[in-house]
């Protein structure tokens, strides 16, 4: 009887710690996706201000090219 109960009781522990640990990749999971779509919103954002930057610089370009010296 107690051989059984010490069964019982090792079989709920293990599961316990399984879906602990399974939690826990799955956290893990979610964070790295999460730093992905970060890193892609930050790059998106970064392009974007680049390309505007360069659209004032060849606006500057411009202006100066077509003022008479």
């Amino acid at each position: 009887m107690k051989k059984i109960l010490k069964l019982l009781i090792s079989t709920v522990l293990l599961k316990v710690f399984y879906d602990v640990f399974n939690e826990n990749k799955f956290v893990k999971e979610q964070i790295d996706k999460l730093k992905e779509e970060v890193t892609n919103l930050e790059m998106s954002d970064i392009d974007q201000k680049i390309k505007d930057f360069q659209n004032k610089i060849d606006g500057f370009k411009n202006k100066n090219q077509d003022s008479p010296e």
